[in-house]
């Protein structure tokens, strides 16, 4: 299998980069993906891939049936850029001010369209179905993988499989996890209410800087409370904002933050304790408050049977995996694997003879070493083969 993933995919590697070339020099930010879905689109239908009615905003899916009965196969890539100005000297770089792929999702993108070109002129080798999933707005919570679930996007898939280019890594090298790839991210803000007043006359307010204060306090100690030792998770207060005078003693105050953990089923009693310590807290000194409360990502959990699987295709291939501790950054690949089974892998995509200049992702210098897309072309290739069990031929 090497050798012939490995030839069929240098074949479609020029045409990669020019999607690859395209897609970076007109980012759009999450949910504003108007022209690159049209690309998308165009492109898909091109090839006489149909495209799935009922699909909200931006995103885009692709669906390739083959002729012999097999698995329904999902890939996912995202289209999103950020808000950043592009600090780079690339010839392809951002044309539009203020906007930039700097997480590589234009790298995902051009390998999906590559894969979807790839099997669109080689139908022997699909079985069943594949489906091409683009999909609009990963950086902005809630994300565009929830409405697409909605939308039954995975009612008829068996498996589905995720990459994500890794600026930081070597090319060659794949990170590969069983079980929490990514974190649950829960946001909040509580507004404590008061009463104002002078602040020679302290009697006569309800001051909520202090009762914020003593909410923060109580707030850091959560976890230590109410989640086992053993779980890997953070409950951040990360501002406060009241008061600008020394002499007023303000009607409001306002604090918030953030928890992190791999655990989908902690989030909920722990905000659940959050608020019975606003209130038991606020109460106690007179004070009222309004607790909001947000679950963005859920944590992404890789299914073990297709984790092996893309190890297996890793291995074969010719590549290391590796696995590695998961940070508590968020995805919302996350959703797809709460509805079927799949697995989410990072590639390396950075020059090992200068990874020690690379930049890291959301940053306005992050590039990408092109030979790594290549690589991406050939797991995705590889991975869809082995699970939809297509025969290579001899």
């Amino acid at each position: 299998m090497k050798d012939f993933v490995k030839n069929l995919a240098a074949d479609y590697s020029r045409l990669q980069l020019e999607h690859f070339h395209h897609l970076h020099a007109h980012p759009e930010l999450s949910f504003e993906e108007y022209e690159t879905s049209a690309y998308i689109k165009k492109q898909l239908t091109a090839l006489g891939i149909r495209l799935e009615e009922g699909i909200r905003g931006t995103s885009v899916v692709g669906v390739l049936e083959g002729s012999q009965p097999g698995p329904s196969i999902a890939f996912r890539a995202d289209i999103d850029a950020l808000p950043i100005q592009e600090e780079t000297d690339l010839e392809y770089k951002s044309t539009v001010p203020g906007i930039m792929h700097a997480c590589g999702h234009d790298s995902h993108a051009a390998t999906l369209l590559a894969l979807a070109k790839l099997l669109a002129d080689h139908p022997e080798l699909v079985k069943g179905k594949v489906k091409f999933i683009f999909q609009s707005a990963e950086e902005k919570i809630p994300g565009g993988a929830k409405g697409l679930c909605e939308d039954g996007v995975m009612k008829d898939v068996d498996a589905i499989y995720g990459l994500h280019c890794s600026s930081l890594m070597p090319m060659g090298l794949i990170t590969s996890n069983i079980g929490p790839n990514s974190a649950c991210i829960g946001i909040y803000e509580v507004t404590v209410h008061g009463k104002g007043g002078h602040g020679s006359a302290p009697h006569d307010a309800v001051n909520p800087v202090p009762v914020a204060c003593m909410l923060a306090s109580a707030i850091n100690q959560i976890l230590a409370e109410k989640a086992s030792p053993l779980e890997r998770a953070v409950f951040t207060v990360s501002y406060i904002r009241g008061g600008e005078y020394p002499n007023i003693i303000p009607s409001e105050v306002t604090l918030g933050g953030n928890l992190r953990t791999f655990n989908n089923q902690l989030t909920a009693g722990l905000f659940e304790q959050l608020h019975k310590i606003c209130d038991g807290i606020c109460g106690a000194y007179g004070c009222t408050c309004d607790v909001h409360t947000t679950v963005g990502y859920p944590s992404t959990i890789n299914q073990e049977q297709e984790t092996l699987l893309v190890r297996q295709a890793i291995e074969t291939m010719g590549y290391t995996w590796k696995t590695e501790e998961p940070d508590l950054g968020g995805e919302d690949f996350s959703y797809y694997l709460l509805e079927k089974p799949g697995s989410f892998f990072n590639v390396g995509m950075a020059d090992p003879q200068h990874i020690d200049q690379a930049a890291p992702h959301h940053n306005c210098r992050f590039q990408l070493d092109e030979r790594g897309l290549l690589i991406a072309l050939e797991l995705e290739l590889a991975v869809y083969l082995k699970a939809a069990g297509s025969d290579i031929p001899v």
